[in-house]
């Protein structure tokens, strides 16, 4: 973590300081007030704080053990499948923390261009407003681990046959000195040496203990997050604002609008987990990231308990049949001496004596059995753990960045610092002069089915070729012509406003006709090409990843933009930008 980043003393002393009262007003009326954003963002901020403690918290647990998985075939497999579910766990882990920092950062940002908006339209009447810093956050992924290494590599102490301990309470003192040598190496016999050293279940319990934490502080970063939101949700009576929250809340743990739904090994199922934006669903019903996170913390949890009771159920059989044994071993040496023979007996006996009548009465068949059961529990236990790698790689992908969080927003905390309005909104602090069309792509979101940041902002090339594999019917054909982002949201409204600008006597003639448009009606305007630097060389506007022949290519750079404008006459001007895109 960076060393610039406020104590927790520091952020609960900020947050205290800059609570307000609640929204609702007396009347049963809702009002957001700037205060109310810019306080929304620190709680979002003290959640990302949180979250990535979570992890942290369980790293610690975690590298309190080593090597703690023993040896065996079935160990080795399991320790292997271990290490890369774990080692996704905490990748995934890290980069969800990143888009919660970019929320705080981007609800601060809408905030302080609306307060500067508010201040430009009153005619700079009072005092200049003061901008607020945005609140610092984890922007870069973290780093958690390295974890240490489960699967069994040393030598030393725990090399011993995890039965020798048992046994030796079973062996007389004066012969212990001569038959522990045989004993130990009659121990060896069969398959018991595979699993020697064992592993260490009271180590595995303790591990289970730090999964199960993590599966509840990842509940509990959703669950904050969710309540940070909708303290500046009017929940009355706006279906739009509802919806809003719940797409908000859901897609910064992975969802799309053109989410699927797969079954665990990622394929396509009409019943499974779905990875699509559902605005009637509340969003702890919708975040897989989470989800995901949770299933995978619990099913090492459960794993790791079970092979804990694999490992003492294997110790006590084996442990029982070596007393056994060693019982009857002494017993067929002793037996009918007398102290003067036993005394000599210590001298005489030769080892290899020992060690056949220890074998003649070692339970070996059964010893075996109980080894092979021991492999195959760990074995069954490494299937079952790689069977999560599926999911984790879609999550891993499926995270939203910081700057796509950022945008996200901004478009949320512009949207309801004007109470949903059904009109356009202008919350940016420059003039509009001497343009016909200006518009804001922050309060253009989710007005009139606007979708633009939600679509098209802050989009990896891999989430762009994501989108394309899910937005292809079963035959493989692409139903879209591209999938395009901007790099970030004040990208995505320079070359938008460049476009429309550039666009209004075509646009002018769109909305005059002949004919007119009717209500709903949609029409594109496009650039091919967006000037820059004083040469005016045309500028990378962002990334797109076309549809040639209804398959999907590469992504590559784009140098135009297209914007396609709807027709919705109770506006001024009558269209809303439906959505937006590099091209």
């Amino acid at each position: 973590m960076a060393e610039d980043l406020p104590s927790d003393e520091e952020r609960a002393k900020e947050a205290a300081a800059a609570r307000p009262r609640s929204p609702k007003t007396s009347g049963g009326g809702f009002d957001v007030q700037p205060q109310h954003v810019y306080y929304t963002a620190l709680v979002v901020r003290d959640g990302q704080f949180d979250y990535d403690k979570g992890a942290r918290s369980l790293v610690d647990v975690l590298n309190e053990y080593s090597q703690s998985a023993g040896t065996g075939w079935g160990a080795d497999q399991f320790s292997a499948a271990y290490t890369t579910v774990s080692g996704k766990f905490l990748e995934l882990w890290a980069k969800s923390v990143v888009g919660v920092g970019g929320v705080a950062v981007g609800l601060t940002d809408t905030t302080n261009k609306y307060v500067q908006a508010d201040w430009q339209a009153r005619r700079m009447y009072g005092p200049p407003p003061v901008e607020k810093q945005p609140p610092a956050v984890i922007e870069n992924v973290p780093t958690y681990g390295p974890l240490n290494d489960i699967k069994w590599t040393g030598t030393g102490e725990d090399a011993d046959s995890w039965a020798i301990s048992g046994v030796l309470g079973e062996i007389p003192d004066f012969l212990a000195d001569v038959i522990r040598p045989a004993i130990e190496h009659g121990l060896r016999l069969g398959k018991m040496h595979e699993i020697t050293p064992g592993a260490r279940d009271d180590e595995l319990k303790g591990m289970a203990t730090g999964w199960e934490a993590v599966e509840k502080s990842a509940k509990a970063a959703s669950d904050n997050f969710n309540s940070a939101i909708k303290f500046i949700t009017n929940n009355k009576g706006n279906d739009e604002w509802q919806g809003a929250m719940k797409a908000f809340c859901q897609t910064i743990w992975g969802t799309t609008e053109w989410g699927r739904t797969y079954d665990p090994q990622m394929n396509r199922v009409s019943i499974g987990r779905s990875w699509k934006t559902n605005r009637n669903v509340v969003p702890a019903k919708q975040r897989p990231v989470i989800e995901i996170l949770r299933n995978t913390a619990t099913t090492l949890k459960d794993t790791l308990n079970h092979l804990a009771d694999v490992c003492k159920k294997t110790r006590d059989t084996t442990t029982q049949l070596g007393i056994d044994a060693t019982k009857a071993t002494v017993k067929d040496l002793t037996t009918g001496l007398d102290l003067f023979e036993l005394t000599r007996l210590t001298a005489t006996l030769a080892f290899g004596e020992i060690v056949l009548t220890f074998r003649s009465h070692m339970d070996k068949g059964a010893a075996d059995r109980a080894v092979e059961a021991y492999h195959q529990a760990f074995s069954e236990a490494a299937t079952k753990v790689k069977g999560l790698v599926p999911e984790l790689d879609e999550a891993i992908l499926s995270v939203p960045t910081f700057r796509a969080e950022a945008a996200r927003a901004a478009g949320y905390g512009a949207r309801t610092l004007n109470d949903f309005k059904k009109e356009h909104s202008w919350q940016r602090p420059e003039s509009q002069i001497p343009y016909k069309y200006s518009l804001d792509l922050a309060t253009e979101e989710e007005l009139y089915g606007g979708h633009s940041i939600d679509k098209h902002v802050g989009l990896t090339d891999e989430q762009l070729t994501q989108r394309l594999r899910d937005e292809a019917n079963g035959a493989g054909k692409v139903d879209i012509p591209a999938a395009s982002s901007f790099v970030d949201l004040e990208s995505a409204q320079y070359y938008t406003q460049y476009n429309v600008r550039a666009n209004t006597a075509e646009i002018d003639k769109w909305i005059q006709g002949p004919p007119p448009p009717v209500p709903g009606e949609k029409s594109e305007f496009t650039v091919g090409a967006v000037p820059s630097g004083p040469l005016g060389i045309p500028a990378v506007t962002g990334r797109t990843a076309p549809v040639v022949n209804d398959r999907p290519t590469s992504p590559q750079d784009a140098h135009g933009v297209l914007t396609v404008l709807k027709y919705e006459p109770s506006l001024d001007p009558p269209f809303v930008v439906l959505t937006t895109m590099p091209q």
